[in-house]
Parts: C-alpha cells; sequence; structure tokens
C-alpha cells in the first residue's frame, strides 16, 4: 500500500484535501491511495510512505521517521527533495499567461525551508517585481506588502507556498486583505500536482 502523510490539522478543510489529492493521484496508478496524519499511532504496516512537507523541521527530522519506523514501513524522502520542481510548478502557475507580474511568494518560514527559498529565487526572476515573504519570520508578507505600497505598486499575485487550506492559508487571507492583491490556490489545487505526487510514488516502488 502507498500513503500520503501530512501534517493533520483540526481544520477540516486539510483533511479534505489531503483526501482529495490521495483520490486524484489513485486516478493516475490505478490503485488505491491512503492518506496518514502525524498524530496517528501506527500507519499500516509495510506500507510506502511520501511524507508531504515542503521544509526540514523536527517533524521530517524526527517525527515521521519515527512514525514509519515505529510501523515497520518503507520512507519516501519528503517534498523538500524535490524543491527545484515544486518551485518550476509554482512559477509556471503564477506566470502562465504573462510574466509581466508583480510576484509575491510566501513561505511558512524561512528557517528550515532553504532549500525552496532558493530554488524560488534562482527562477521568480522572470517576472517584473518579484519577492519572497514569509508567514512566520521576516521579511513578512506584511512588510513587503506595506514596501510595494510606498513604491505605488498596484496589482500583486501572491502564490502561497502552502499544500493545503487551513489556519494558515486563514491568516494569509487576514494579511493580505488591506491590499489589492490576487491570491493563488494552494499547491496540492494545482493542475499537475497530483501527476507528479503519482510519479513521485511510482518511481521510487
Amino acid at each position: 500500500m502507498k500513503i500520503l502523510l501530512a501534517h493533520g490539522s483540526s481544520d477540516g478543510r486539510h483533511v479534505e484535501q489531503v483526501k482529495s489529492l490521495a483520490c486524484r493521484v489513485s486516478g493516475f496508478l490505478n490503485e488505491e491511495i491512503g492518506t496518514a496524519f502525524l498524530d496517528d499511532h501506527a500507519l499500516p504496516e509495510g506500507a510506502t510512505v511520501l511524507p508531504l512537507f515542503l521544509g526540514q523541521g523536527k517533524h521530517v527530522r524526527e517525527d515521521v521517521p519515527a512514525l514509519v519506523a515505529a510501523s515497520g514501513c518503507r520512507l519516501l524522502p519528503p517534498l523538500d527533495h524535490h524543491a527545484d520542481t515544486i518551485a518550476d510548478m509554482a512559477v509556471g502557475h503564477m506566470t502562465k499567461e504573462t510574466r509581466r507580474i508583480n510576484a509575491l511568494f510566501v513561505l511558512y518560514r524561512f528557517a528550515g525551508f532553504e532549500k525552496l527559498a532558493a530554488a524560488l529565487y534562482g527562477r521568480m526572476k522572470i517576472c517584473s517585481k518579484h519577492a519572497l515573504a514569509s508567514l512566520h519570520s521576516e521579511p513578512s508578507v506584511t512588510t513587503v506588502l506595506q514596501h510595494w505600497q510606498q513604491e505605488d505598486v498596484k496589482v500583486i499575485s501572491l502564490q502561497p507556498m502552502l499544500l493545503f487550506e487551513g489556519k494558515s492559508m486563514d491568516r494569509l487571507r487576514a494579511m493580505t486583505e488591506p491590499f489589492e492583491i490576487s491570491v493563488a490556490p494552494v499547491l496540492s489545487e494545482h493542475d499537475g500536482f497530483a501527476a507528479w505526487i503519482a510519479d513521485c510514488l511510482r518511481e521510487k516502488t
């Protein structure tokens, strides 16, 4: 069995989107794909587990390996190992109609997300104006948007570098409310994301 392992949240939208992603991946692989969360006590024994994490924090370094080992499962590299591909998809989504946009890419935080930040920085320069910001560190979303407001930047397109809906997206929307902002969907909702996750599972098994 193959399993997508996500962080988990008390927000029902998070669980729904994880299950929706698993369903779409199942369609590409023609087999059932299970879902699991960090607070699960055990995983199906012998399963192949793909951790859906964009950064290298304590969960990826300690919690996920411990849960996988205790369940006798096989652990695949987490998504931060594919930072270049994720950055390509995010920038491609933002610039599919035109590169003449003011693009803001928002990470959860910078610490632990260095690979993704570096990958984005190397690609987002194709946009007219570009910046990286964080929900929980500086430069924050508010700091960047206030700076752009002072520069009279009128229309801004924002790409959340988040996998699923939930409390972080609510926080992001609250931070952007005073500005003229177009907020793109979370990464798991992008065209091609489920097919790519299927490839991650297919190539490694």
